[in-house]
């Protein structure tokens, strides 16, 4: 019975401890709440060393003892890791964080936006069929051809030769030009202009070819240049996506550190 007395008393003692760890969070500073964001952490260096960062919490444990408890991303998974402070590291960071301007909504939105992996999927579900891209994979390759979906953590992609299935976790990063009429008058106009010298050059090929009367001659140009008209918007598209700066989407810190 003496193991077992042993064993419920151990018990008895972790519970209230565990439930006090869990319950007394600290605010580490009115200008972070009581939850540090990533956009907070990055600004102000409260964990520099800890990448992926995601969010953090501090516990009081007793007078002396503080615990952080620090949720980061590693490979586009979330991970939990904790880390004890004393009296004295615990102030550091409060006078850190007290000291620090006040973060504004908009600089912490553009803070937010920069940490693309903390929005992988999200950004991964936004990314039309059919876009142009590269991807590069964990052991350096790079692949490039055109995205087909995003389902159940894995990217479908089509090469020239052959479709690929990649977990998320094995990118590091996937490059695109997205799709994005800035109002450039030019663009439309340069589009619907190749459109027509390319279905007028058409015409002129099969007219010397076929050598026609003169009204089927310009029949022929005129078809050609209708056609040409109809085919612009799809190259008023190609012309927007090749001419908009490309995206590059980082997935890991690593890479996100590499490319800024």
């Amino acid at each position: 019975m003496r193991p077992v007395r042993t064993i419920l008393a151990a018990i008895l003692v972790y519970q209230p401890l565990a439930a006090q760890e869990e319950s007394d969070i600290v605010v580490l500073s009115i200008k972070v709440g009581s939850t540090i964001d990533a956009a907070e952490n990055a600004l102000m260096k409260l964990f520099p060393d800890v990448e992926g960062f995601e969010s953090a919490q501090f516990y009081k444990m007793s007078e002396n003892r503080y615990l952080a408890k620090i949720v980061y991303v590693d490979r586009t998974r979330r991970k939990l890791k904790k880390r004890r402070y004393s009296w004295e590291q615990f102030h550091r960071l409060k006078y850190r964080a007290g000291s620090h301007p006040v973060i504004t909504e908009e600089k912490r939105a553009q803070q937010l936006d920069y940490l693309t992996y903390l929005r992988t999927h999200n950004i991964m579900e936004d990314i039309p069929t059919s876009t142009f891209c590269t991807i590069k994979h964990e052991n350096g390759q790079r692949f490039t051809g055109t995205f087909v979906k995003y389902e159940n953590r894995e990217i479908t992609f089509q090469s020239l030769t052959k479709r690929f299935k990649f977990p998320i976790e094995e990118l590091v990063s996937i490059t695109y030009r997205p799709f994005a009429d800035d109002g450039q008058i030019w663009k439309k106009w340069a589009a619907f202009g190749i459109g027509a010298v390319v279905g007028t050059s058409f015409a002129e090929i099969w007219n010397s070819q076929k050598s026609p009367r003169i009204d089927i001659v310009w029949y022929n140009r005129f078809l050609g240049m209708g056609l040409g008209f109809l085919f612009g918007s799809e190259i008023f598209e190609a012309i927007s996506v090749i001419t908009s700066p490309a995206k590059v989407i980082a997935l890991t810190p690593e890479e996100l550190a590499k490319i800024n």
